[in-house]
């Protein structure tokens, strides 16, 4: 197509998709080169990146994808445009045109074999070598190697092909990407150049960030730096990842220039609606026995560590004692400072838990070091949080530098046991490492009994319509450690565990179960009969040329192909056709297969075992179940969590800690229709800290998930689609858990006794007036409200800017959590009906009629810190407290009467003990 102006767009474009092209347009005419934009699964990337390239690029555009499927549905989609354009497109590497759909493979395929790699990678082989003391000198390695060349051939080729890689690596992360790649790549990319490629679209371009990333960075320039468009569905996690590799690609594709928010596409009907649920389990008893033991062991090595050894000559001091020296000397690692001001900037965390565990031995501070934080010493905070900072300090500055053997084989057990509570000190401090407790919490067998009970719940609301994927980190347990090998066997967590799960209970055994994964397919026994039938039309009407043979594993069936045509592609293909049809209702895989790619519009039940909480990889999962189903236009779907918890213990919460990390970059509808982003649109009691209260109401926290999953209307009526998903958060705080409700309010005429709800409600209200009065909002600015489950209520301020909110929802928090060194507080009073001679006679119908009234002190409240400056504004506060809330008076909580108040309201319970949560919502 010589003129690119005559290239026409002819589809319509979403309002999400339009919002995207403005941002565009604004980039390219403020003369930007590089564009990327983030959009979920379903969301219309590819018709995006078509528009882009038609209406206002206008130039010859190569189209990269991961794998061959997206490639050809590129290509596909030009029907668009008018016929003639499809006779200009290729997907031929050898025959680019004015639009070109390969892979990344075309374009980076490693060269192999070469005679100038093979050299330096043995070079960079015999380097090791010596490095390593394997060998002496040049001679010796190459002796050795040439030896391993000619006595095991395979070993030799595996490890050279390794330092190939590290070669080629090498080359790329020193701008020298071009040189590794294999003649036909090069070739590729020379006919590119010729073809004068104006735009070059990078679909699902997290993958970028390694040896693809290396190679395109320098393609671009060869291609005379084109415009590139970055499109990506999930942006990568930089953690673990190569420093340079990260640079590479935020320096390659700058700043996310838009995202396609998830809840935007579920309003405008792009996306099925959906709700996040979770079933919560305890470990079996001897898991919670090796999670105790763990716990009791490590106490134990503490206490060791704390008591004298006077007897043992030689040694340093005891934990304790050391401790106090080195916050009394002030002592560094390889210096000392003069104050604790600065000791402490230098080692904050040490000199907070150091000072907070010898307080809680009753040791006391050297002279001149001051106590540690109020809240440091309250009982929420972990006992791990005090330990692992003393205790590597003790093991790398204390124990290790020690000249007596004892002290190493001290520092030794501290080490052994922090392992177990997945830590590990190394020569540097102190790291995260894999822990056989977070590993026995992970994959606890009770998991796979709440499988069953989840999927009886949906099928019973769903009926013959449920389409349920239960998807887990691997097929088996490839390697089990020796210090769980009696917990966790070789399917425990795995694929194989949850199916025979399933089998066994007669309810999800009608579900007709198959399991797929890259090397397995098995069927429950009842369906291989029919199975085989229908996959042997499927695989004859698609032309593959395979033999099906059904082998009896005891309760049901491993079913096996024979034929160069039986592979993963065509038989996860095969299942999930016969999926969707509804011959399964059940399937149960691993997420590397049934990730990103894989597309089945039927589920409405998705049921996550995995331990995975990177954002990209959650994203691609959850949103295989959130495509449109048009054979069912009211589809939601309910995605599942199953999490292990046992709270008493110092590893307890590590699963509930991987919810919350999944749920971190994922938006959901609350029960009060707020969108949110984070654990607690799942539940108002879930927060990024500990799931308040759920241990002790642990079946009813489940029952209420179970009843959730029938509600599907009611959910479904949450997300209020048609309406535009405002992408502007507002600061919202919510309050549940003894806000302080019972009582009446002392005013004339009330009827009602206050809940939790009300109360919170009119200490809201009574600091909006207040906040109005000083001119501290704007006039505008409004109170709304909303009960969520668990009596939380969300409050937020509409019509007010972001300053405003802030303002208004610290002081709630201030108001209704624990007093903090109060500047000024104000007692709350309520009413209580009191019975007389005559209502204790009367019945109830005529006795309301002679109960009498009396006041009580219910609670007493700190006074917002933003009133609490001078006496004239605690005055306006006090006068709105009066008139919403209750009567009484403001009194300065630093001395006299108001403190001596305080310690007495403590000691009698009476100060607010209510969860109080900031956070931004999407109303």
């Amino acid at each position: 197509m010589s003129d690119f102006n005559e290239l026409g767009f002819s589809g319509t474009l979403r309002p999400s998709q339009q919002d995207a092209i403005e941002i565009v347009d604004a980039q390219l005419r403020a003369g930007e080169r590089r564009l990327h934009i983030v959009a979920p699964p379903g969301s219309g990337k590819t018709v995006l990146g078509l528009y882009i390239w038609a209406e206002m690029v206008r130039k010859p555009v190569l189209v990269l994808s991961p794998n061959s499927a997206i490639q050809a549905q590129w290509a596909a989609r030009l029907d668009l445009f008018s016929p003639e354009c499809s006779a200009l497109s290729s997907t031929d590497p050898k025959s680019p045109d004015a639009f070109t759909s390969l892979t990344y493979q075309s374009v980076t395929l490693p060269r192999r074999g070469d005679d100038d790699l093979d050299a330096s990678a043995r070079l960079l082989w015999e380097a090791r070598l010596i490095e390593k003391g394997e060998s002496e000198g040049p001679a010796e390695a190459r002796a050795w190697i040439d030896a391993m060349c000619q006595n095991n051939p395979d070993y030799y080729e595996t490890r050279l092909g390794a330092y190939r890689k590290d070669v080629r690596d090498d080359l790329a992360k020193g701008g020298d990407a071009l040189q590794t790649l294999h003649s036909s790549s090069l070739a590729t990319l020379m006919r590119l150049k010729e073809q004068e490629v104006g735009l070059i679209i990078l679909d699902e371009c997290h993958h970028l960030m390694g040896h693809w990333g290396r190679v395109l960075a320098e393609a671009a320039e060869l291609l005379g730096d084109p415009l590139i468009l970055g499109l990506t569905a999930t942006p990568p996690d930089d953690k673990g990842r190569d420093a340079d590799d990260v640079a590479r690609y935020h320096a390659f594709f700058g700043t996310v220039d838009y995202e396609v928010p998830v809840p935007a596409l579920v309003k405008e009907g792009f996306l099925a609606p959906y709700q996040d649920l979770v079933y919560f389990v305890r470990p079996t008893d001897p898991e919670l026995r090796f999670i105790a033991r763990a716990d009791h062991e490590f106490e134990h090595v503490v206490a060791d560590l704390c008591r004298a050894h006077t007897e043992d000559a030689g040694t340093i001091e005891n934990l304790p004692d050391w401790i106090y020296k080195v916050l009394d000397t002030k002592q560094l690692a390889s210096s000392s400072v003069s104050s604790f001001q600065a000791f402490s900037r230098r080692d904050p965390a040490f000199a907070d838990m150091a000072r907070v565990f010898l307080i809680s031995l009753n040791r006391e501070l050297p002279p001149d070091v001051p106590p540690p934080p109020a809240d440091l010493l309250g009982a929420g905070v972990p006992v791990i949080s005090m330990w692992v900072p003393v205790l590597d300090r003790y093991v790398r500055h204390g124990l290790r530098l020690s000249p007596d053997p004892r002290d190493h084989q001290r520092a030794a057990d501290v080490v052994s046991r922090l392992r177990m509570l997945g830590m590990q000190i190394t020569e540097t401090g102190c790291q995260p490492c894999a822990s056989p407790v977070s590993r026995v919490m992970a994959y606890a067998r009770a998991k796979v009994d709440a499988l069953c009970e989840i999927l009886g719940a949906e099928l019973d609301a769903l009926g013959p319509k449920i389409r349920a994927v239960v998807v887990s980190d691997f097929e088996k347990t490839s390697a089990i450690r020796d210090d769980v090998d009696d917990l966790l066997d070789e399917e425990a967590g795995g694929a194989v565990a949850a199916f025979r799960a399933l089998l066994v209970d007669a309810r999800t055994d009608g579900l007709d179960p198959v399991l797929v994964t890259g090397s397995t397919v098995l069927v429950d026994d009842d369906l291989t009969p029919r199975l085989v039938l229908e996959a042997e039309r499927w695989l004859t009407a698609g032309g593959h040329e395979v033999v099906l043979n059904a082998v009896s594993r005891g309760g049901f069936h491993e079913l096996r192909g024979k034929g160069r045509d039986w592979c993963p592609r065509v038989y996860v293909g095969l299942i999930t056709e016969l999926f969707q049809r509804g011959l399964t209702r059940c399937l149960v895989g691993t997420r590397g297969l049934l990730g990103e790619g894989w597309d089945a519009n039927k589920i409405n039940v998705l049921v996550d075992l995995t331990t995975v909480t990177t954002s990209m990889s959650v994203n691609q999962l959850r949103g295989r179940s959130i495509r449109l189903d048009p054979s069912e236009p009211t589809k939601l779907a309910n995605n599942w969590d199953v999490i292990c918890i046992a709270g008493e213990f110092t590893k307890g919460l590590d699963d509930y800690r991987r919810f919350i990390a999944k749920h971190e970059t994922l938006f959901g509808v609350c029960d009060d229709s707020a969108v949110e982003k984070g654990v607690g649109h799942v539940h108002a009691a879930f927060t990024d800290i500990q799931p308040e209260g759920v241990e002790e109401s642990l079946q009813l926290f489940n029952a209420d998930m179970l009843a959730r999953c029938g509600q599907r209307d009611v959910a479904r009526e949450r997300w209020r689609i048609g309406e535009p998903f405002v992408a502007s958060p507002v600061r919202a705080v919510e309050v549940g858990g003894g806000g302080g409700g019972g009582g009446f309010p002392p005013f004339d005429g009330m009827s009602d006794p206050w809940t939790d709800a009300s109360l919170t409600v009119a200490i809201s209200q009574a600091i909006l007036r207040t906040l109005h009065e000083l001119k501290l909002v704007a006039p505008s600015a409004t109170l709304k409200n909303g009960v969520r489950a668990g009596d939380y209520v969300r409050l937020y301020l509409k019509n007010a800017s972001t300053e405003d909110s802030e303002v208004f929802t610290r002081s709630v928090r201030e108001a209704l959590g624990p007093l903090h060194r109060p500047r000024y507080v104000i007692m709350r009073v309520v009413d209580e009906l009191q019975e007389t001679v005559l209502s204790r006679f009367l019945p109830e119908l005529l006795a309301k009629f002679f109960r009498k009234r009396r006041q009580k002190r219910a609670m007493l409240h700190m006074v917002p810190t933003i009133f609490a400056s001078k006496k004239e504004i605690v005055a306006v506060y006090q006068h709105f407290w009066n008139q919403c809330v209750s009567p009484g008076a403001a009194l300065y909580a630093h001395r006299g009467e108001g403190e001596d108040l305080v310690e007495e309201m403590r000691a009698a319970g009476l100060t607010p003990h209510a969860h109080v949560h900031e956070k931004d919502v999407f109303v």
